[in-house]
């Protein structure tokens, strides 16, 4: 699997740091210090694979030739007769002298004691990759990140084939002018007033303003150097004194470089890298990983570590220590995120089971309100009547249901509706008759329709009058509370005048329609099997909850 190991560091004179001794460790070869005349050996560094110097497009040409009187001593030298391939050798002199010859010009004009000489860059290749694309792929880079910006970069690829390819690289930090000198990494320059964003104020009717003649966009408000008095200061010409700064001439040392980068390399890679091997140049905090990050521990800590498993040593690395014990964390942490992610999905098929249940709960008792609802008893489903004394006790048998007269309204609303349909009907017959001049059978439909229109007014003076019976004997109702049912003859009643009044209204809307040839209405389902086809449905119903109780006990067994 692939992994980001990248950073940056800066090679100075302050810490005592040789550019040239740094060049000649990544390169593994031998390199001479003009300043001082030392020699930097690494000729035993068998890891270096491959080596490679990249010159901008400002710098000197002569420093990429190699003088002819040079090339003869070395291959007069014991070192290119005794090597194997002698081409070989000889390109790998020259890359060497070239190196070598830059960083002594670098030495040259970086004299201060402080000078920053070169940044050093160490990241880490691929293993998935051969080794023409890691050759190819990092010198894309190189070149896109910092040659074509102005630097010389000096690299190698080291590899022990212990599965950690990495590449070396040391790039110069001042620039070239298009005249092959060098120029300034650092230029003077006023200190104008800034906003919050850090951008210069523009302010032209301010007294302080100042704009640069020969290039316009250097402009801003000045900040005058002020003595004890709070006076301007001034020279020994009597000019004004303004603060000065000194800024970055090229941008290289932004911080915010750095990041650029390790994101570029990182896009890099994963351009040339399956999906699932694909790395990120962020921490894992700013990833949102819970994971603790372990620590480099480079080649010193790990051959400590060597010697320790050997018994050689008393002393372990610490740096082995601390990844080994963030290893073991890493583990625990995996294995309880594996754990929470079996329990969510435990949770969520439970969820979905017990959201079944209810719903097939609540479709049965949906059906069995439905059905007592049709056969018109209290049930489970009864309410008493307020202001009796049996309130509030559900299933009391001389309870009145409030379910019984809301049923009673919607029939008397049905029994309207049918009257106002037999009327409409009526109105057809007339408009019929009128038309098409008297038939026989209409005559008799008429006759009929009178007849049921007497029926009609008997049943609303019937139903006046239980209402009316109802309505004294809940004056009268006795001590102990209980109220007056419905009685079964007065339902039978109701049912039957709404019956013959649907029957008539039927017969004269087929009458009309045969009259008229008008195609017959789907005929409804009388209630009686609708009841049956419910109570059906309820019986398959329970018959599969014993199927599955039955089911389920014998799998407990």
């Amino acid at each position: 699997m692939a992994i980001f190991h990248f950073t940056v560091k800066i090679i100075g004179r302050s810490k005592g740091r040789s550019v040239i001794s740094a060049s000649a460790y990544l390169n593994g070869d031998v390199m001479k210090n003009e300043e001082t005349g030392e020699f930097s050996r690494y000729t035993s560094k068998k890891e270096v694979v491959f080596s490679h110097l990249s010159m901008c497009a400002n710098a000197p040409p002569e420093w990429q030739t190699v003088p002819e009187e040079n090339i003869k001593r070395f291959m007069n030298s014991t070192r290119y007769k005794r090597a194997a391939d002698k081409d070989m050798a000889l390109r790998k002199f020259k890359t060497t002298f070239q190196k070598q010859r830059l960083w002594n010009e670098v030495l040259k004009v970086e004299k201060s004691s402080d000078a920053q000489l070169a940044r050093s860059f160490e990241f880490s290749l691929p293993h998935e990759w051969s080794r023409v694309q890691q050759i190819q792929f990092t010198n894309l880079y190189i070149r896109r990140n910092f040659v074509e910006k102005g630097m010389c970069a000096d690299w190698s690829i080291h590899d022990k084939g212990d599965g950690n390819p990495h590449v070396h690289l040391l790039v110069t930090m001042r620039p070239f002018n298009p005249d092959h000198t060098w120029g300034s990494k650092e230029m003077k320059d006023w200190a104008f007033v800034r906003d919050e964003q850090g951008n210069p104020i523009i302010d032209p009717s301010h007294p302080n303003w100042w704009q640069d003649k020969k290039n316009p966009e250097r402009c801003g408000i000045r900040i005058p150097l002020l003595d004890n008095d709070g006076n301007q200061k001034t020279d020994a010409r009597n000019r004004k004194q303004w603060k000065r700064v000194l800024t970055d001439a090229t941008g290289w040392n932004n911080p915010k470089n750095c990041e650029l980068w390790r994101a570029d390399w990182a896009i890099e890679c994963n351009s040339h890298l399956p999906p699932e091997e694909h790395i990120d140049h962020r921490s894992f905090a700013r990833q949102g990983k819970v994971e603790l990050p372990t620590i480099h521990e480079g080649a010193n800590a790990r051959k400590i570590a060597e010697k320790f498993q050997a018994g050689e040593t008393d002393m372990p690395s610490w740096k082995a220590e601390e990844n080994q014990s963030v290893k073991e964390q890493n583990d625990v942490i995996r294995m309880v995120q594996e754990n929470l992610k079996k329990l969510s999905k435990l949770l969520e098929e439970w969820k979905g089971r017990l959201y079944d249940l209810r719903r097939k709960r609540r479709a049965f008792e949906d059906i069995r309100r439905i059905d007592s609802a049709n056969r018109r008893t209290a049930g489970s489903d009864g309410r008493t009547l307020p202001g009796t004394a049996d309130a509030g006790k559900p299933n009391s048998k001389t309870q009145r249901s409030d379910f019984g007269i809301e049923a009673l309204k919607r029939r008397i609303a049905e029994i309207a509706d049918i009257h106002t349909r037999y009327e409409r009907i009526a109105a057809d017959f007339r408009e019929a008759e009128s038309t098409r001049g008297r038939d026989p059978a209409l005559e008799d439909l008429c006759s009929e329709y009178e007849q049921r229109k007497r029926d009609a007014a008997e049943t609303e003076r019937r139903i006046a009058a239980i209402n009316q019976s109802r309505s004294r004997s809940g004056q009268n109702r006795s001590k102990d509370g209980q109220s007056v049912l419905i009685t079964d003859h007065e339902d039978r009643i109701l049912a039957s005048d709404q019956d013959s009044s649907e029957a008539l209204v039927n017969k004269g809307t087929s009458q009309i329609r045969e009259n008229q040839q008008i195609p017959k209405p789907q005929k409804r389902q009388s209630v009686l099997k609708r009841l049956d086809e419910k109570k059906r449905i309820v019986a398959e119903r329970e018959k599969e909850k014993e199927q599955n109780q039955s089911r389920r006990r014998g799998r407990s067994r």
